[in-house]
């Protein structure tokens, strides 16, 4: 094995297919390269929250925790081959350990466990890119990597449970995560390109609605697609992108006990992205129905009628001397569940500096509202076995955050 040391940038730090520029390789004789890159980031957090249920107070909180941000520490090992007959391999295998402890579970924290996010292989030729295997999903994946806070903290500073916070997850955009799938990219032409993966469905309590995964039925994969277009403007570029998921099941079991239910979960994001100059513009919006805030697939759980979601966030920022980014953003995301209407609100102030190649520093300004209003005077039976409506429930909390990541 020959070893050589390339010492360039590791950029755009998301869980998925990581550009890892910065690594050690070997060379063997056959033409193969293995590369080793990552990132490790802690960030100081102070937490101030209020709750309240029905209007009055319930409880506050005024906390510091040290914990990692959107982002954990990553280990991405790569493999690359020789492109042989018009063909190019890679695979990719990434995990995520946690730099930060957990008070609810002391020593057997949730970080502790390898969470073996991104396991996949590419095969590429001048026809396009197939890819098996998982890693980050197709549908709101740009909303994720072109937020601000995929370098902070954004919602969920509150550190006592360990793993990572929510960035702007739930708060402008549904989590795009890390599915099986295979897909297909076709090539880039001017600037376009389309890719389309059929995914192992989402069952049980791999969605908010929990329960067994018996009480689930998926007879065919789930469908995620993007279509992207980009160019490059005078002193600047521009990136559109169209994206779209559609799943059906059949649930057993929900919360209003009501027999068999069949969902169609489906939904359409669409955004764009515009540099000139130092500044930076982003938009983003998806709207779906039986897709819940956080994760892509949910189930009613007040009813048998389908969920509504709308999520949108808009970002600005500027980039003093292509090193450090100011940027400030909003964003929503808003959910109708027969009766129960709930909406989390995201204001960030963030600076963002690169002090070398290797080196980023952060502070971050969060400001989170979150409500859940029962307009349609829901009601559930208690422990006792009496009657009760769904209480109106609200929260608001403010965190501050200083950081830093190193990438290699």
């Amino acid at each position: 094995m020959n070893n050589k040391i390339r010492a360039t940038t590791l950029a755009a730090m998301i869980a998925t297919s990581f550009p890892v520029t910065s690594a050690v390789i070997a060379t063997n004789a056959d033409g193969w390269e293995i590369s080793f890159g990552g990132t490790v980031n802690l960030f100081y957090t102070t937490y101030d929250s209020e709750t309240r249920v029905n209007g009055v107070v319930t409880g506050t909180a005024d906390e510091v925790h040290l914990q990692e941000g959107l982002l954990p520490a990553f280990a991405t090992f790569k493999a690359k081959s020789p492109t042989v007959n018009g063909l190019t391999g890679t695979a990719q295998i990434s995990f995520a350990p946690d730099s930060s402890n957990s008070k609810l579970r002391r020593q057997d924290k949730g970080g502790t466990a390898i969470d073996m996010r991104e396991v996949f292989f590419n095969v590429e030729g001048s026809f396009g890119t197939f890819s098996v295997g998982r890693t980050l999903g197709i549908f709101s994946r740009q909303a994720i990597l072109k937020d601000q806070t995929l370098f902070g903290v954004g919602a969920g500073g509150n550190g006592d449970g360990a793993g990572t916070t929510l960035g702007r997850i739930a708060h402008g955009y549904v989590y795009p995560a890390f599915d099986t799938r295979f897909s297909y990219k076709t090539p880039d032409m001017n600037g376009f390109q389309l890719e389309v993966g059929a995914y192992d469905p989402l069952e049980g309590d791999e969605g908010p609605i929990g329960g067994s995964i018996n009480n689930w039925d998926t007879s065919i994969p789930r469908i995620e697609a993007e279509a992207t277009y980009g160019t490059s403007l005078s002193g600047g570029s521009l990136n559109l992108w169209l994206g779209g998921l559609w799943q059906e099941s059949d649930t057993v079991g929900l919360a209003n006990g009501n027999g068999i239910v069949d969902l169609t979960h489906w939904g359409i994001d669409v955004g764009a992205q515009a540099i000139f100059g130092g500044f930076e513009l982003v938009g983003h919006y998806s709207t779906g129905e039986n897709l819940g805030q956080l994760f892509k697939i949910a189930a009613p759980v007040y009813g048998t009628n389908d969920t509504e979601e709308d999520h949108w966030y808009a970002q600005v920022g500027y980039t003093f001397m292509g090193k450090t980014k100011v940027a400030a953003s909003y964003g929503e995301s808003q959910q109708k569940d027969n009766g129960i209407d709930s909406t989390n609100e995201l204001w960030t102030i963030g600076v963002y500096h690169d002090v070398t190649s290797w080196l980023k520093l952060v502070a971050e300004y969060n400001d989170v509202d979150s409500s859940s209003d029962n307009t349609g005077g829901v009601t559930f039976i208690n422990n006792v076995g009496n009657l009760e409506s769904v209480p109106n429930t609200a929260s608001e909390s403010q965190t501050f955050s200083i950081g830093a990541f190193i990438f290699w």
